[in-house]
């Protein structure tokens, strides 16, 4: 996710000149995956009518827009599959990765504001096609109910518009597209230099930022954290038993996901394995069968947990 942070008064500047630029070149909208071979509409335009008008876009955005800012989440298989599975289980704690770009993207925008002592809020226009658009109006709104947050953020109002009625959508969309290229490639670690658009198109004060596979990995533990709280309220003996129970009936790829994420949960498995415990009931298992070190056992594999939960975030 890009976008532009665009100051009133020059936004019909912006719109004027785009608009005049768009017709020019007999475009109804900037959409930058209609130039993306075999089945975008315009994929067949030479390479100097194409550079013409990005040269022509660019140095619109460049002449009216503050400052560009963006997010891009490097989403690995595994963690895709993990983030996924977290996100049906528990909708209302883990964000998707939408919300996550936007959050990343206002903070940036919030930083900029104050290291350039710009007074006021920042109200946000984000497209209409996005999928989870209650999701990010709910949080959003739960965002600027709290006046410490407001404040600290700038955050002002959030709306949703056609990138076809908004041009600064498709300033966002250009921005977006040419940050998701270059991410590609360092990310990739490719050996092709940057392309020749973004390099326009960058300037040195634009605020775009990679988001960690760790920090994705905190979000996507949320849930986790919040049982293992509950779990903490169990007898010790109890709360060994909770924890095979539902290791033995997760599905084998979600648990090595989960080893994956928190090693030492690996540990607690084995161990369940060699106590005879997985996959029997609660009511169903004898007392008999649990190690009389179980407590400390648990209790030191927790700690262990929570730090790997805990971890300071970049």
């Amino acid at each position: 996710m890009a976008g532009y942070v665009i100051k009133p008064d020059a936004l019909p500047l912006l719109e004027k000149e785009w608009i005049s630029t768009l017709k020019e070149f007999q475009l109804d909208e900037l959409h930058m995956k209609e130039f993306v071979p075999p089945h975008g509409r315009y994929s067949q335009w030479d390479k100097v009518q194409k550079r013409t008008l990005l040269e022509r876009l660019i140095s619109i955005i460049h002449q009216h827009s503050s400052i560009g800012v963006g997010a891009a989440l490097e989403m690995t298989e595994f963690m895709t599959a993990t983030h996924a599975f977290a996100l049906s289980k528990a909708p209302d704690l883990i964000q998707s990765s939408y919300e996550w770009c936007f959050r990343y993207c206002s903070v940036q925008a919030a930083a900029w504001a104050d290291a350039t002592n710009s007074p006021g809020l920042i109200n946000y226009v984000l497209d209409d096609g996005c999928s989870c658009r209650g999701k990010v109006r709910q949080r959003f709104q739960m965002s600027i109910e709290n006046s410490e947050l407001r404040q600290r953020f700038r955050l002002g109002s959030l709306s949703f518009a056609d990138s076809k009625r908004v041009m600064a959508l498709q300033c966002a969309d250009l921005l977006t597209y040419e940050m998701y290229k270059e991410a590609d490639r360092l990310i990739c670690e490719a050996p092709r230099p940057a392309r020749g658009s973004f390099l326009a198109l960058f300037r040195g004060q634009d605020r775009l930022v990679t988001i960690k596979q760790a920090s994705l990995q905190r979000e996507v533990t949320r849930g986790m954290q919040i049982i293992m709280a509950m779990l903490g309220h169990l007898p010790e003996a109890e709360k060994f038993q909770v924890t095979c129970y539902a290791l033995r009936h997760m599905k084998s790829e979600h648990r090595e996901t989960l080893f994956e994420m928190v090693p030492s949960m690996r540990g607690i498995y084995s161990a369940c394995l060699e106590k005879g415990e997985v996959g029997k009931r609660l009511d169903e298992l004898p007392r008999e069968l649990l190690p009389p070190d179980d407590s400390k056992w648990f209790e030191s594999h927790g700690v262990q947990l929570r730090e790997s939960l805990d971890e300071d975030e970049d």
